[in-house]
């Protein structure tokens, strides 16, 4: 089983072209963005990983993540809290 996680960087090209293209009616249903690349005829790459991530659904969820990142290496590159 796979887990999706969307870090999704644009090139400033791009993100002015994604800006102009009409939203389609898959990105309107389903909420997702990257619909408009894929309906439009564009292509989406994704980069398998074996980086574990976590979910912030919840309040537990939060407090599990902040408590991580104090051990993050590279926290203070990112963050100031």
């Amino acid at each position: 089983m796979f887990k999706q996680v969307c870090i999704i960087p644009f090139r400033r090209d791009y993100l002015i072209k994604f800006n102009q293209m009409p939203e389609t009616p898959l990105e309107r249903i389903e909420s997702i963005d990257m619909m408009r690349i894929l309906e439009h005829g564009e292509r989406v790459h994704m980069v398998k990983t074996q980086t574990e991530t976590l979910s912030v659904d919840t309040p537990e969820d939060l407090k599990r993540v902040r408590e991580r990142m104090q051990l993050d290496s590279l926290k203070g590159v990112y963050t100031t809290f």
